[in-house]
């Protein structure tokens, strides 16, 4: 009597069964969206408005400042655990700005600038992120600089994710800075002149969904592609 008492009828047993598998379905499913949910976000770079800025003392007068545009790409973001985020980025060396025409010819003209040349671009490809406040951190990554890779750290910010105002598009803006020394890359033309120490600072806009930017002429003034 007791064993009947606890054992559950059979009706209730086959009531049970579809409703566990409904309710497993269910966890299942919403394990499964929180997954997807969780999934670093794809960005595409906004070229037309990312820009690497540098500058470097002149004599100790002033800081002379130039930039270079990027390399149409792509770069993962993830809102949630910034340690999932990873980005690699190309900066041709023909977008190296410094303000003047004259002047960025004239330093490609210079053999004694001949190591910043040595290839065609500049690339920087991160290893970690690491979280340090609600909208900061530290990207950490390597840094080839005139055929010379070295370990480089940004202080990096996460300004905003919402939609582009224009667009519609989810996009997102960052800004990172650095302390690099020219030297430690084998730039070492005009020391006595010209500043070692550069500080970097780097302004990122990627929107998600959309295509990549045409490539089009990244050239600096003074080194564009003459009129056909």
């Amino acid at each position: 009597m007791t064993h009947q008492l606890l054992a559950p009828p059979a009706a209730v047993l086959r009531r049970t069964k579809p409703t566990l598998r409904r309710w497993m379905l269910g966890l299942l499913l919403g394990l499964s969206c929180q997954a997807l949910a969780a999934e670093p976000q794809r960005y595409a770079i906004v070229g037309k408005l990312s820009r690497v800025g540098f500058s470097f003392a002149h004599q100790d007068f002033m800081q002379l400042m130039g930039s270079l545009r990027l390399q149409p790409g792509y770069f993962l973001f993830d809102a949630e655990d910034w340690s999932r985020s990873s980005i690699e980025v190309t900066l041709p060396l023909i977008s190296l700005d410094m303000g003047d025409a004259l002047w960025n010819q004239q330093i490609r003209g210079d053999k004694a600038w001949a190591k910043l040349f040595k290839g065609p671009e500049i690339q920087f490809r991160s290893t970690a992120l690491h979280k340090t406040g609600a909208q900061q951190g530290v990207l950490k990554g390597e840094l080839t600089l005139g055929g010379v890779t070295r370990p480089v750290e940004l202080q990096l910010r996460l300004n905003r994710i919402a939609p582009n105002a224009i667009t519609g598009q989810p996009s997102i803006g960052l800004s990172a800075s650095a302390r690099i020394k020219r030297s430690e890359f084998g730039i070492d033309a005009y020391l006595s002149l010209v500043g070692d120490e550069m500080e970097v600072q780097v302004q990122l806009e990627g929107a998600q969904g959309a295509e990549l930017e045409a490539p089009g002429d990244l050239s600096a003034r003074g080194l564009g592609r003459p009129n056909p």
